[in-house]
């Protein structure tokens, strides 16, 4: 199998280079935004089968039709599949800028989209996609490595006590190198109270903290050591838990939505969107918009604790789907 990459200014342009080099029998492994030089291009990666197709017996007779009808049922399945056809050139210019075609399926209008009714349709959305006002007592807070999961934590805890409520603060974090020091730094200066547990612990501490008002418990990185199957071991013995899943603002819609799949199925009150002030272009976060992908409740905008950290808004989020998405191509 020869794989390639191909790159264009638009996805029409990079799918004909696809074309031109590897053929019609070519299959497009991903589709991606890249940067080069100062501007933004798409990438294909795509790959063909170098050996030789093996010939089929030629049909005969009545069974050649049955062949034929199997075929045309199959391609019929493959349409009825899609659900609609892009047809507007509107709909053709937001492809083009990456915003998937399984998420504006959920416009419906058979791709016949103008500017107006987009935005309207978008307006619908979001303003389903922002998390309840009330909080789980009990939060544990999820995410990959340098996402900002524990200054998340230390943020919200902030927000919450600055609010009137009592708040703990339970650490699960013995992986990270210094992780100790900077929960309790922030412990300290938010005069919170907080306990270093293993998972076994865990329990115990919860009953000291039976009194408080919200308990937000920070976790190790997800990774080798901490993986999704002891995150769902952990959950076993803690049925009034909710987790709060941290993730950047500006993840790649693929491992965005690849974390997703494999926590699918866990007490997931709400997404917190981290780095969101350094999100240059709003397209790859339409993710957020997949079937069951949980609402967003918070926004964290920057370095400074507690200052920025804020409820996530239907005009925020608004503003960050839309950031640097040209709205004026196509046909409007």
């Amino acid at each position: 199998m020869k794989v390639q990459k191909f790159r264009g200014n638009t996805s029409l342009e990079a799918l004909a280079k696809v074309k031109e080099g590897l053929g019609e029998d070519a299959v497009i492994l991903s589709t991606r935004r890249v940067k080069e030089g100062k501007k933004w291009v798409y990438e294909i990666t795509a790959a063909v089968d170098l050996d030789p197709p093996v010939p089929e017996p030629r049909p005969r007779g009545s069974e050649g039709f049955s062949v034929v009808l199997r075929e045309l049922e199959e391609v019929k399945r493959m349409i009825q599949a899609l659900n609609f056809k892009p047809r507007g050139s509107f709909f053709q210019h937001l492809l083009e800028q990456g915003l998937p075609a399984q998420i504006l399926k959920l416009w419906g209008e058979n791709g016949n989209l103008s500017r107006d009714s987009f935005l309207k349709g978008l307006s619908r959305l979001v303003n389903q996609k922002i998390g309840p006002s009330e909080l789980p007592r009990q939060q544990l807070f999820v995410g990959q490595a340098g996402v900002g999961k524990t200054t998340s934590l230390v943020k919200l805890a902030a927000r919450l006590s600055y609010g009137g409520k009592e708040v703990a603060l339970i650490s699960l974090d013995s992986v990270r190198v210094g992780a100790k020091e900077q929960i309790s730094r922030f412990a300290q200066f938010l005069e919170l109270p907080v306990r270093f547990v293993r998972a076994g612990e865990l329990n115990k501490a919860l009953e000291e903290f039976f009194e408080y008002d919200y308990v937000l418990i920070d976790t190790p990185a997800l990774g080798a050591s901490f993986s999704v199957s002891k995150l769902r071991d952990l959950l076993q013995g803690l049925p009034k838990a909710q987790i709060q899943l941290v993730i950047r603002a500006g993840e790649a819609p693929i491992e965005a939505q690849a974390l997703w799949e494999r926590m699918r199925g866990l007490p997931i009150c709400s997404l917190i969107l981290t780095h969101s002030e350094s999100l240059f272009y709003g397209a790859p976060l339409f993710w957020i918009f997949a079937p069951q992908v949980p609402p967003v409740s918070f926004l964290s905008t920057g370095d400074r604790v507690p200052e920025d950290f804020e409820r996530a808004t239907p005009k925020r989020l608004l503003g960050l789907l839309l950031r640097n998405v040209d709205l004026e191509g196509g046909d409007g």
